[in-house]
């Protein structure tokens, strides 16, 4: 009798505003991977968005706090016929999981990250503000984004905290001798922007383009949403996150 092979286990780590439910959808449009969301998020246990109206169910937010790696090896054993079986941590989402995760070496990690560090304050500032912090495709365009004002002080805070994850995300794994793969949001747009994870995955070379499935929240110019653009462009004078705000795209 033929043995069933295991899946392949990963975990996305990622600061927020990132693009990491878009990267969900791209890689759950692959047909050999299951990708689930937060399914360690504090109010709910976030799974693969295209199971989230099937019934199906990895447990109970009471049954994750119990006994999260006993949860974790559920997540694991379940791939649903997929190769490859994962979800993502936000920051430092979740100790006992985090810890977890990091520690095992059998995980395969991707580290996703965003260059524009302004956009993604901005954008974390519009999700606070309208309580949109996704919006699929399938759920109509979302509304006219409003404005928002940014504190330079508050944005500074906001990017060390997110080269401090990262700092001590990679020592740890440069420390274990865990390689990962590195994407960054900005290039999960073009064709071969997740080439990385899924050479990672064992999956590279696969004839299909996986694509994507949420609306893009924050405006191509910020200009278009920060109120006091002129004055944070003063204040971010000569930096690189000057550059970074009059920028145009993604």
């Amino acid at each position: 009798m033929t043995e069933l092979k295991a899946a392949v286990r990963f975990v996305i780590l990622h600061a927020t505003r990132t693009g990491s439910n878009y990267l969900c959808t791209v890689l759950n449009s692959h047909p050999d991977i299951l990708c689930h969301h937060e399914i360690f998020n504090p109010h709910v246990v976030g799974v693969a968005r295209h199971l989230q109206q099937s019934g199906f169910t990895l447990g109970t937010i009471e049954e994750r706090e119990r006994a999260p790696e006993e949860f974790l090896e559920r997540v694991w054993g379940t791939p649903l016929g997929r190769v490859a079986v994962g979800f993502k941590l936000c920051l430092w989402q979740h100790e006992p999981a985090w810890r977890a995760v990091l520690a095992d070496q059998s995980v395969r990690k991707i580290l996703l990250r965003r260059r524009n560090r302004v956009k993604a304050f901005v954008s974390l500032l519009l999700a606070r503000q309208t309580g949109e912090w996704v919006v699929y495709d399938d759920r109509g365009a979302p509304g006219a984004r409003p404005k928002v004002t940014v504190d330079r002080d508050l944005l500074l805070e906001n990017i060390e905290l997110h080269e401090r994850f990262y700092r001590e995300t990679e020592a740890w794994l440069a420390e274990t001798g865990q390689g990962y793969a590195q994407l960054w949001y900005e290039d999960l747009f073009t064709p071969d922007g997740i080439d990385p994870a899924l050479a990672l995955l064992g999956l590279e070379g696969e004839p299909a383009r996986p694509e994507g499935q949420t609306w893009k929240l924050t405006p191509t110019s910020l200009r278009d949403t920060v109120e006091n653009f002129d004055d944070l462009s003063r204040a971010l004078r000569g930096s690189d996150l000057e550059a970074e705000l009059h920028a145009l795209g993604r």
